[in-house]
């Protein structure tokens, strides 16, 4: 008979014991924040059975409704999670919702109370969207690195001054703490917290099953510069003026000065609009345009890298490498080995 030595029993039950997943939801949440991680996570137990088991909770059990309409089923109560309770939670996700269900939620105080109560009992506590204003709310984020939606962060910002809002990533790992940007950004959070429970493997596994990226093309970027375009209000004709022309010649040279002349209005009128509509500055407005320009012609064309920065506004190859560097933390030629189509290798620049 073999006798295992007691470290080796303590692995494999820690390789066989499900790790649970417990999200927390409220009357208007957003049902992608909620059902994109859910999801996959039954696909890591699709690809390694008894992974992980599931768990919803509200206020009460029973039906939840959606901002969408869409209802949600809780299997269990807030007034649950206990201390105890917690403490057999692996990972606690906070998912977030429509202004009128977070205030609600917010002002009712169970779910901060939880997330509060869960620290240094559940292993790790986690957001998707709006719900880091939960964490916010009960501290846990005080002084560390955290994501939202991209049309929170001014929010977020007021909100809890002492949060560091990343307003570029998908998601933010700050020690136990992850947080996550807007609605599919849940199904990037889950799928790196799967990575790092079950290796690189298992959640490229789960990524081509839902045909969805590991990590997704626009790397960090959490919007690109035509989405932040399309969100400028249709009132400010200057705006939309501005970031129009950027986005269809992104080659020119737009110092601000000539972005104003170019929409019809003052330096000082146009660099308020892009912070009060679009929470950037011109400047880094028309860094992100260029970036997603040479984004596209690297993965959709076989031009040279080299004509590809002149194309896209880049004065030099060593600009975009250190624009790509600094924002992907990649290279233009690694981006374009890992993202580029077959079908790319047959169009011409």
């Amino acid at each position: 008979m073999t006798f295992w030595p007691w470290r080796d029993i303590a692995s494999v039950a820690a390789m066989t014991t499900p790790r649970r997943i417990q999200f927390l939801i409220f009357p208007g949440l957003q049902a992608l924040d909620a059902a994109g991680p859910h999801q996959m996570f039954a696909g890591a137990n699709q690809e390694r059975p008894g992974s992980y088991t599931l768990s919803i909770a509200a206020a009460a059990a029973g039906p939840v409704a959606c901002e969408s309409g869409l209802t949600l089923t809780a299997d269990r109560a807030f007034s649950s999670l206990s201390a105890r309770a917690l403490a057999r939670v692996d990972t606690l996700i906070v998912v977030g919702g429509d202004v009128d269900g977070m205030r609600a939620a917010l002002a009712d105080g169970r779910i901060t109370a939880i997330a509060q109560r869960a620290v240094g009992r559940t292993r790790r506590i986690a957001s998707v969207c709006t719900g880091a204003f939960f964490l916010a709310a009960g501290g846990l984020l005080d002084g560390k690195r955290a994501a939202t939606h991209w049309r929170a962060i001014a929010a977020l910002r007021r909100f809890r001054p002492q949060v560091d809002v990343d307003a570029d990533s998908i998601f933010v790992r700050a020690d136990n703490l992850w947080t996550s940007a807007g609605v599919t950004a849940g199904i990037d959070l889950a799928l790196a917290l799967i990575e790092a429970d079950l290796g690189r493997d298992v959640a490229l596994a789960v990524a081509r099953r839902h045909v969805v990226y590991r990590v997704r093309p626009g790397g960090q970027a959490q919007f690109s510069a035509a989405l932040a375009a399309q969100a400028a209000p249709d009132a400010d004709k200057a705006l939309a003026r501005a970031t129009r022309a950027v986005i269809a010649a992104p080659e020119k040279d737009w110092r601000v000065e000539r972005l104003a002349e170019a929409a019809g209005t003052s330096v000082r009128s146009l660099t308020r609009g892009f912070a009060r509509a679009l929470n950037t500055s011109p400047a880094a407005f028309v860094a992100r345009a260029r970036l997603d320009a040479a984004r596209r012609m690297l993965v959709e064309t076989t031009a040279p890298i080299d004509q590809v920065a002149l194309r896209c506004g880049f004065a030099s190859l060593r600009r975009l490498d250190r624009a790509f560097q600094r924002t992907l933390s990649i290279s233009p030629s690694a981006f374009r080995a890992r993202f580029a189509t077959s079908q790319s290798k047959d169009k011409t620049p």
